[in-house]
């Protein structure tokens, strides 16, 4: 009996042996067949994000300096917008300004949507010159020219400003086109990223 069960044993460890190299082989192949299967395959890869076509900075506080090169004096005209599109009303402060007078006209643009960083939305607009144009209105028979330049066409930041002897109440109105590759001097071409109209009061001194 003993010798019958040492030869049974000695079968199945022989067969198990046999089986778990059978199992071992199996397992490679299938991974060798999965390797190659996967560098035949084609590797897709997803599109590149889109870059943004627009700026995407808010402008929530818009101010004008009006400055007379005579005596130095300037009138600040301001929209004050700190949520943006929020629910708060913005705050509008007008200018008056002297007849018969020249005024340098400037801007500073404020993105203050985030309270802990402010960004000037006038520099960026300076450095990329090419894509964008500052437009001014005319009431009471104002004059307005741009005098700054992006090398070839004005932006609109510097203008002289020259009031006539017409006086009276009216409002004045500023818009922000973003014009990357349509721009050509004219305020029509273009995406309005930013419009408003403030008070003027043009007097006699």
């Amino acid at each position: 009996m003993f010798f019958a069960n040492r030869s049974a044993s000695h079968t199945y460890t022989k067969y198990m042996k046999t089986f778990n190299l059978m199992s071992v082989l199996a397992t490679a192949m299938v991974i060798l067949f999965s390797s190659c299967s996967k560098e035949d395959s084609p590797v897709t890869t997803p599109d590149p994000i889109k870059a943004f076509t627009t700026p995407q900075d808010t402008i929530t506080n818009f101010y004008v300096f009006f400055s007379d090169p005579v005596d130095s004096a300037a009138e600040v005209g301001a929209i004050e917008d700190p949520d943006g599109p929020g629910p708060k009303e913005s705050s509008i402060s007008g200018v008056a300004l002297k007849a018969n007078t020249h005024y340098v006209v400037t801007f500073a643009m404020e993105d203050a949507t985030n309270p802990e960083k402010t960004i000037n939305i006038q520099n960026k607009i300076k450095t990329a010159g090419k894509e964008y144009k500052i437009c001014v209105s005319n009431p009471l028979d104002i004059t307005v020219k741009a005098i700054d330049s992006d090398g070839l066409l004005p932006i609109g930041l510097v203008n002289d400003l020259h009031t006539t002897s017409t006086t009276g109440n009216s409002t004045i109105n500023f818009s922000v086109k973003y014009q990357k590759d349509v721009k050509n001097g004219d305020c029509a071409p273009g995406i309005l990223i930013y419009n408003c109209s403030i008070p003027v009061t043009v007097y006699n001194p």
